[in-house]
């Protein structure tokens, strides 16, 4: 064998020897809070039991449809699992218990981002945003004899605004409205009632709130006023645990190439800019 010869062998032996060693290496491990997932097979997503059109309801197949459940939907397909939904909180802020608890992996429920809930859970960045709003009775806001606009009928101690038990108006009631009695309810549907009943001044929600109940009940224009009120909108964020780092990191990696390619921007203009999916209601 001449000279040149063995070099060509021994360089020949030598890349196969590295290419072995590339391919053959084991593949890295996932981080712990992803292979938990993948382990499991299946993401569960935290919901509240309720139904809140456009972001969850049941379409005409008694199917869960909404904003939420699409992004729910192509988090699990990214993610290559399963999706299983798990509606048991009663409020929002039992939501953010179920995740503390990991009865749930994430939680993608039209739920805000306060600093309260921050306290417990890690939010990511926020994915999308409504204008925040009230619910007026007008005969009650025309006898007041306090101004015209809603601050000072509202921001009154004779004033009584409804807001729903555990969710984020009660805490922008209390913020914007100190001289008020707030006043907790279990559901959103007993809220609007004892507004167009007299029995509340107004009820805290926000445009989506506002925009649904106007659209159901287009005879109570006559008695209930909807007013966006100023002051920054109402954030929501997906929650996970505290733990769950880079679950979080993911998620946020996620969000950003969905505003990117412009997704998040469609699903606004498909879920709260329009009604295009009432189509799908049954």
């Amino acid at each position: 064998m001449t000279h040149s010869t063995f070099i060509r062998h021994a360089l020949r032996a030598s890349l196969l020897l590295a290419a072995t060693a590339v391919f053959g290496r084991a593949q890295p491990s996932q981080p712990p809070d992803i292979a938990r997932i993948a382990a499991a097979g299946e993401l569960r997503i935290a919901m509240v039991s309720d139904l809140w059109p456009p972001f969850f309801y049941l379409n005409k197949r008694q199917q869960l449809a909404g904003l939420d459940i699409d992004l729910a939907n192509e988090i699990a397909r990214r993610l290559s699992v399963r999706v299983r939904f798990v509606r048991e909180a009663r409020t929002f802020d039992e939501v953010v218990t179920m995740i503390v608890d990991r009865r749930a992996d994430i939680a993608a429920t039209y739920l805000s981002d306060t600093l309260n809930r921050a306290k417990l859970v890690r939010f990511t960045r926020p994915y999308m945003q409504v204008k925040p709003a009230v619910l007026i009775n007008r005969a009650l806001a025309g006898t007041a004899r306090r101004g015209r606009d809603h601050l000072s009928i509202l921001n009154h101690p004779s004033a009584r605004i409804g807001v729903t038990k555990g969710s984020s108006a009660a805490t922008f009631a209390a913020a914007d409205y100190p001289l008020a009695q707030i006043v907790s309810y279990d559901a959103w549907a007993e809220i609007t009632r004892d507004v167009a009943e007299e029995k509340l001044t107004g009820a805290v929600c926000d445009e989506i709130d506002g925009k649904n109940w106007q659209t159901n009940h287009p005879e109570g224009a006559i008695a209930v006023e909807t007013i966006i009120r100023p002051g920054p909108p109402d954030t929501l964020g997906i929650a996970v645990h505290r733990e769950d780092r880079h679950l979080l990191y993911w998620l946020n990696h996620f969000l950003t190439l969905k505003e990117r390619d412009g997704s998040l921007h469609r699903l606004r203009a498909q879920y709260i800019e329009n009604n295009l999916w009432k189509r799908d209601l049954p």
